[in-house]
């Protein structure tokens, strides 16, 4: 009895870890994806093939809102994918309009990050942390490659775009979840742009 009892009680405890959404973009689907930019236009057609995948971008100035729906009960959420800055992306670089390339991830209408980053040698980002937080780090800080192209400006170059993994766990309890990522990019598409890739979102219930 005292053997059933203990087990009970480690079953009670175990922590569940339910796959709710995953995308790779490898069959152009965007179902439940929209993308809006700063202008109000609406955007389509935006995955696109870069480095022998596919991925959903590049944007620019653009708010990308992606809605998974009929969550199991759970109270936490994992969310993780792979994000490539595109080109002449320039950290914490300060123009008359503030920092020139910011970029935010929400959830459900709350800031998860707000963060920066560079391929530019002479400036320095953010990321991993928040905007202001502790002491800035190297271009390409944390990316898990760097040996990319660029896909307009930077098109000619090895080191043309970086690839981070970004990865997050933070409590959640609807049954809708909103992933909303944004950025406030100075210049054009050409100049810089953004996209993700292998996007997966789980629900967890500890």
């Amino acid at each position: 009895m005292i053997l059933l009892s203990s087990i009970a009680g480690c079953k009670k405890n175990l922590t569940i870890r339910e796959p709710v959404y995953a995308q790779n973009f490898e069959t152009n689907s965007t179902e439940n994806i929209t993308a809006v930019t700063g202008w109000g236009q609406t955007l389509e057609n935006w995955v696109h093939s870069f480095h022998g995948t596919k991925v959903l971008g590049e944007f620019n100035n653009t708010l990308v809102t992606i809605k998974v729906y009929r969550l199991p009960p759970h109270n936490m959420v994992y969310v993780g994918f792979d994000f490539y800055a595109h080109d002449a992306w320039e950290g914490n670089k300060k123009s008359v309009n503030g920092i020139v390339d910011v970029w935010n991830i929400r959830v459900n209408n709350q800031y998860q990050l707000s963060t920066t980053f560079s391929n530019t040698p002479n400036n320095k980002q953010s990321y991993p942390d928040w905007i202001g937080v502790d002491i800035p780090a190297p271009p390409r800080g944390n990316s898990i490659d760097t040996l990319l192209p660029g896909v307009c400006t930077y098109k000619d170059r090895f080191n043309g775009s970086s690839k981070y993994r970004i990865s997050f766990t933070r409590p959640h309890k609807d049954s809708v979840f909103v992933l909303q990522l944004n950025d406030a990019l100075q210049g054009n598409t050409c100049d810089k742009s953004w996209s993700i890739d292998n996007l997966i979102v789980e629900a967890i219930t500890n």
